[in-house]
């Protein structure tokens, strides 16, 4: 019995560094913005020249195609044009875009865009009380796509779009099996049966 307490003891005091799992500090560094791509996103150099596609966290800005997206990256490259910006990393998304939080002067960036009223706050990914402020604050005002009475989100907006490219995939290979259905009948000589 004692033999098998000792063993389980050894197993617990090998699980605890894993259950204590510390996560790597954030890396900051600071650039330049390079354009923007759209309103939460922009190309920024560091001071290693390197060129880096940065994602803003916690915002989300209309996609392009959607109302008020040209005015959103206006929005971001008037602010952010020959700043220095301290980027905050916080990871990397699917698309390989740095995720990160960016600051001008000590101010967080994504105060800005939410106060012109130039995105959304994504409460999905950022819980924070002070940008859902800015957000209810510009809505409040009509200020930037909160002017629109049924602005689209654009989370929405590309779940409709990939809803729609589906239908348009569907809708051609429907097509194209009939047609071949078809096409076998237009070979037949006229008046042959």
């Amino acid at each position: 019995m004692p033999a098998i307490i000792g063993h389980l003891l050894i197993f617990v005091a090998a699980l605890q560094p894993a259950a204590i799992t510390l996560q790597p500090a954030a890396a900051t560094w600071t650039g330049r913005a390079e354009a923007p791509i759209d309103g939460d996103t922009l190309r920024v150099r560091d001071e290693q020249d390197k060129l880096h596609k940065v994602k803003i966290q916690g915002i989300d800005a209309p996609e392009d195609g959607q109302p008020f997206f040209k005015a959103a990256r206006d929005h971001l490259a008037k602010v952010t044009r020959e700043r220095e910006l301290q980027v905050t990393e916080l990871g990397k998304d699917a698309a390989g875009r740095t995720l990160a939080t960016i600051r001008i002067k000590g101010q967080d960036l994504r105060i800005d865009i939410l106060s012109a009223g130039m995105a959304w706050h994504q409460r999905s990914v950022v819980e924070d009380p002070v940008l859902e402020a800015e957000e209810r604050g510009a809505k409040a005002r009509h200020l930037g796509l909160w002017i629109d009475t049924d602005p689209v989100a654009p989370w929405e907006w590309r779940a409709a779009e990939e809803q729609r490219k589906n239908q348009r995939k569907s809708a051609a290979k429907s097509t194209q099996q009939g047609g071949a259905a078809r096409g076998g009948e237009k070979n037949i000589p006229p008046g042959r049966p």
